[in-house]
């Protein structure tokens, strides 16, 4: 009975954390986590991002909604969840970039509606830590590509 009990409970924490369907499900679940930092901008503050760097200056007056969260001294458990996590949350998107190697994993990925981008996804580990953003409005599918290809969204996961 208690191996049933223990074996249920296992399966449903595994479920109900490798089902995150979109990304503020995932953010809400973990802002409060430990070793976390997060912060999400409001539309009116949209000016103050704008000014992180000019390479984003254009990309960014389309932004609806921006979302970061970064995990810091993460265990390999606690890193393969958040990128089981993350690849669920990407089923539905295309990757514009995706590098791993054992030492680091990078990840771009967009959800696209007709000729516009209306999701980024950026997703780094390295060191133990991950950094990911969420951007959401409508942009240039050819100024997504530009920056992936220039590595223009690191001067937005280094700040």
């Amino acid at each position: 009975m208690k191996k049933s009990i223990l074996l249920l409970s296992f399966v449903w924490v595994f479920l109900s954390c490798s089902s995150y369907q979109s990304f503020n499900s995932f953010y809400n679940s973990h802002k409060n986590d430990n070793n976390v930092r997060s912060f999400q901008v409001p539309r009116y503050l949209k000016s103050v991002v704008r000014n992180i760097s000019p390479e984003l200056n254009d990309l960014l007056g389309n932004v609806k909604d921006f979302k970061s969260i970064s995990f810091t001294d993460c265990s390999a458990v606690q890193s393969n969840l958040i990128n089981n996590q993350i690849n669920g949350i990407t089923k539905n998107y295309t990757d514009v970039l995706r590098d791993n190697t054992p030492e680091k994993r990078s990840l771009i990925s967009v959800k696209e509606k007709g000729d516009k981008i209306t999701e980024v996804l950026i997703h780094n580990f390295s060191n133990n830590n991950h950094k990911i953003i969420f951007l959401k409005g409508n942009f240039d599918p050819d100024k997504i590509k530009n920056l992936a290809a220039e590595d223009g969204f690191d001067n937005l996961l280094n700040q």
